[in-house]
C-alpha cells in the first residue's frame, strides 16, 4: 500500500538488472523561514529573491539513501547525489524547489560526505537545531540526525 510520503528509486546494474547498486526516496519538503534564529533567517532570505518573502523554502527531501555494500566506497553515494541535484534544477522538473535536503545522521563520516557534496547544516549548532526540531532552548543534546541543506542554484555557477 502507498501512502503516498515518498517515492524510492533504484539504480541498477546496466549489466545485470537484478543488483541494485543504489536506493534513495525522495519526497517534498521545505524549510520554514519563520522558526530559524534571527541570523540563520537573514542568511536563508539573503539566498532568495525579496519580492515576496515565504514562510517556507520549497525543497526536496532525500529521506533515504543506501548503497549496496559491494559498491561501497566508489563514489555511488556522490553519483546519486548529483543525480537528484540535476533532476530537481533541469526545467524537465515537475515542481519548483530551492534547496534538496537530507535529515543527515550526526555522525561524523556521514556528516563529512554530505559536506564534501556541498551540503551545509541548516543550524551552526545542535542546539540551535534542537530547539528550532524540538522547542526547547538550552536544553543539553545529542541530536540523531542533523538538518542539511543544498542550494540547487549552486549548480547554476558551475
Amino acid at each position: 500500500m502507498s501512502f503516498l510520503m515518498g517515492k524510492t528509486y533504484c539504480f541498477r546494474l546496466n549489466s545485470d538488472p537484478s543488483k541494485i547498486v543504489c536506493a534513495l526516496t525522495v519526497s517534498n519538503d521545505s524549510i520554514r523561514i519563520y522558526d530559524l534564529p534571527r541570523s540563520r533567517q537573514d542568511y536563508m532570505k539573503s539566498l532568495t529573491h525579496h519580492e515576496k518573502p515565504l514562510r517556507r523554502y520549497p525543497g526536496v527531501l532525500i529521506g533515504r539513501l543506501g548503497v549496496s555494500n559491494e559498491f561501497a566506497g566508489k563514489g555511488i553515494g556522490s553519483e546519486a547525489l548529483d543525480f537528484v541535484k540535476g533532476w530537481f534544477y533541469s526545467s524537465s522538473n515537475k515542481t519548483g524547489c530551492r534547496f534538496v535536503i537530507v535529515d543527515a545522521v550526526n555522525d561524523p563520516q556521514v556528516l563529512s560526505f554530505y559536506e564534501k557534496n556541498d551540503f551545509r547544516p541548516l543550524f551552526p549548532t545542535e542546539e540551535q537545531e534542537f530547539a528550532y526540531t524540538m522547542g526547547k532552548k538550552d536544553t543539553p543534546v545529542k541530536l540523531d540526525t542533523r538538518l542539511m541543506y543544498f542550494d540547487l542554484l549552486k549548480l547554476r555557477q558551475e
